[in-house]
């Protein structure tokens, strides 16, 4: 019986060695794996790096006239267009019926006439004293009657002259009636109903006319990135809408001053100053109406640098690395970047074009660790 007990003991001591041999040999095997790691490297590759402001905009008519109802003007006559019509400058669009400008206009006409005819009449009166006094000169109550028939004569010459610059105002504002086409474009838009929802805190358009031969995009930028964008950069314009298709566009104008916002920037809630942007569409028909958002990628800036695969840059805080290979060992390199993209990423400092790169450094990755080029 005791020698049974011994024996499995024996046994039981022999499986706990093998146990342990076991995981020292799996633990050995792990460290020697991961202190000599297998890396694939790359060198610095120049590459054309193009520099991007993205930005949203709303897509527009680059001439549009919008025309709404005016309530002081009268009751609209007529509207004299159609939504599709072609039009030019200068042609009429509708005509508004005001009878007091009609009356006003009637009474000047009379107060004219009377006014003409006392006027004719003082001066008869003149020429006829002017006679008398001719005659006796020395009479000093024929003298006293001129002079006041000249200042009566003088104050209706005045009344005359007013009733002539009112005439002036009421025919312009009687022309005023006839509201015509600031530009030569289409009719996109002809709402009657808009005279009366006058009264509403925001008016509706009576009349849209556009050219639909340009459209532009307009956006804001930042601060910053406005201090990079200048009028004829080239813009490649996108809209969710036809998601395959994109267009091309050019800066036409970036604002000296920036939005009348306040500390708020876009609608989304973005703060800090913002600065209008407006690009030109180059292509003709895209396909798509004003209203529409788009996405501008506007090219601020083109020029060849050295770059790297996007994972092979590491960050730590505000310091960026690689890992370089050198001798066999992984060495730690510190570099100043620049431009990045999707996949490539600009170094301007750190490493020169003869070093030995790793594209993607594993995680347990140290410096000075053992690492074998793939």
């Amino acid at each position: 019986m005791e020698a049974k007990t011994k024996k499995r003991k024996i046994w039981i001591a022999i499986g706990i060695v093998a146990i342990i041999v076991g995981f020292l040999g799996i633990n050995i095997w792990v460290n020697a794996d991961e202190s000599n790691l297998t890396v694939e490297v790359t060198t610095l590759k120049e590459e054309e790096i193009t520099d991007k402001v993205l930005t949203q905009g709303t897509l527009k008519l680059a001439e549009e006239q919008t025309v709404y109802y005016s309530p002081d003007k009268g009751e609209i006559a007529e509207i004299l267009v159609n939504e599709g019509d072609d039009i030019e400058r200068g042609k009429a669009l509708l005509t508004y019926k005001n009878d007091q400008l009609t009356l006003e206009q009637r009474q000047n006409e009379l107060e004219q006439q009377s006014g003409i005819l006392q006027s004719n009449s003082l001066r008869e009166q003149h020429k006829e004293i002017d006679k008398q006094i001719e005659e006796d000169k020395e009479n000093k109550m024929l003298q006293e009657e001129h002079d006041q028939i000249k200042l009566q004569q003088q104050q209706a010459n005045i009344e005359l002259e007013q009733l002539k610059l009112q005439k002036e105002t009421i025919n312009q504002q009687i022309a005023d009636l006839k509201v015509v086409s600031d530009i030569t474009g289409k009719v996109v838009e002809v709402n009657e109903q808009a005279a009366f929802t006058s009264n509403q805190m925001e008016q509706q358009p009576l009349i849209r006319i556009g050219s639909l031969d340009q459209l532009i995009v307009e956006g804001s930028v930042s601060e910053y990135d406005a201090l990079n964008i200048k009028d004829g950069q080239t813009v490649t314009l996108t809209s969710d809408a036809i998601p395959d298709e994109s267009w091309t566009g050019t800066v036409s104008h970036i604002s000296y001053l920036p939005n009348d916002t306040g500390e708020m920037g876009m609608d989304d809630g973005t703060t800090g100053v913002q600065y209008p942007v407006t690009v030109t569409v180059d292509d003709k028909d895209i396909g798509l109406k004003p209203g529409f958002q788009m996405t501008m990628e506007i090219k601020t800036d083109e020029h060849k640098a050295n770059t790297l695969p996007i994972t092979a840059v590491q960050q730590e805080e505000d310091d960026n690395y690689v890992y370089v290979v050198v001798e066999g060992k992984a060495e730690r390199r510190e570099v100043k970047v620049g431009t990045a993209s999707l996949k490539t990423i600009e170094i301007s400092d750190g490493i020169t074009d003869k070093d030995q790169v790793i594209i993607d450094p594993a995680e347990n990755i140290k410096d000075g660790m053992d690492v074998s080029v793939q």
